[in-house]
């Protein structure tokens, strides 16, 4: 193991311990292959030195850490959302598999992500309405379980929140395809039959070999509200359970963040504004909300962005006091979002 400046010439190299910036949040985990992304990640948190495996010897951590690169995560990215359709269709014509086969084919892409927690930019990137609802299922089971060990959850805790993600929509494959894709405002009528998802969502994890209660809850439960304003059951406070909570923050994270039929996703930044605001009426549980936020934001420092006025931007460092609006850099000068309130970051380039 060496002690080295964060630079150009450690970019392939193997994290041999943690990085954490000065406010004590992870930036990087043992195991990491460092890219030229990660080391801009670095060099804007001001790290002066982090610790990389040595040619004689690994650090302490399980092998699958060691190989992570951002080609071979999008391949399995992309046939994660491939064999999630395949695993829902079946559902809608009437044939429930087995709660293990959705195991397999998320856990490998978890695997990546939950040891390379920049993949999350990625998923970000990607326009388009195309398998809108097997992309929004998988990016759910991934932010879930993010949330779930940015909070020091167990680590078997941290695997089910990512397979309650997964699975939370499932019940959509029994809403009929003129209400799920209907590229207008649903009448009061069919947002009534939408609802209805949650229930149906509970009820088929249930029938489902090995059927697990506690994922099936959080199905039920997504969109259940802290105030009682939620639904199907009205449930208030305490009454929801945590881990359903998480499931919902995480929902609602990436419904915005991601293309509809109806309507454009917007940056990450726009969707934490969202959250916290929805955090602020009481709504989502707002300790879940603002550790969540301030460490999705951290994430992008160093990326690239699009401001609404059109302009593109990098982002240079994000404020503890306004996490929402960072510092950026347009061309050779700087901007500063405290100061410029008409403007915010609407997309992320890369």
């Amino acid at each position: 193991m060496a002690e080295v400046k964060p630079s150009h010439s450690i970019i392939g190299t193997t994290l041999a311990q943690d990085v954490y910036n000065e406010y004590g949040l992870l930036l990087l985990p043992a195991g990491a292959v460092l890219h030229m992304s990660d080391i801009r990640l670095l060099e804007a948190h001001q790290i002066q030195s982090v610790h990389v495996a040595s040619e004689q010897g690994t650090p302490e951590v399980p092998l699958p850490m060691l190989h992570w690169n951002e080609a071979e995560a999008a391949r399995e990215y992309i046939a994660a959302v491939k064999q999630t359709e395949h695993l829902f269709k079946q559902i809608a014509t009437g044939s429930v598999p087995p709660l293990q086969q959705f195991n397999s084919t998320f856990y490998p892409l978890l695997d990546q992500v939950l040891q390379q927690m920049g993949f999350l930019r990625f998923i970000y990137i990607k326009e388009g309405t195309e398998d809108y609802t097997y992309r929004h299922s998988l990016h759910v089971g991934i932010v879930a379980a993010l949330i779930g060990k940015i909070l020091g959850r167990p680590q078997e805790e941290i695997y089910r929140l990512g397979q309650a993600g997964l699975l939370h929509d499932v019940g959509k494959m029994m809403i009929p395809d003129e209400i799920l894709a209907k590229p207008d405002r649903l009448t009061d009528e069919e947002y009534e039959i939408m609802k209805r998802h949650t229930i149906y969502g509970n009820e088929l994890l249930m029938s489902m070999e090995d059927a697990d209660e506690w994922i099936a809850r959080c199905a039920l439960m997504h969109h259940e509200r802290l105030d009682g304003s939620g639904y199907p059951l009205g449930r208030k406070k305490k009454d929801i359970p945590f881990e359903c909570q998480i499931i919902s923050v995480a929902d609602v994270f990436d419904a915005i963040c991601t293309d509809r039929v109806y309507r454009r996703g917007t940056s990450p930044f726009q969707a934490a504004n969202v959250l916290w605001e929805l955090a602020c009426q009481g709504k989502l549980n707002p300790l879940i909300v603002s550790r969540f936020i301030q460490y999705i934001i951290l994430l992008y420092v160093g990326s690239q962005a699009l401001l609404n006025n059109g302009d593109h931007v990098e982002i240079i460092m994000i404020h503890t006091d306004e996490p929402m609006r960072p510092l950026v850099r347009r061309g050779d000068e700087f901007v500063d979002l405290r100061d410029y309130r008409e403007l915010f970051i609407t997309r992320m380039i890369s």
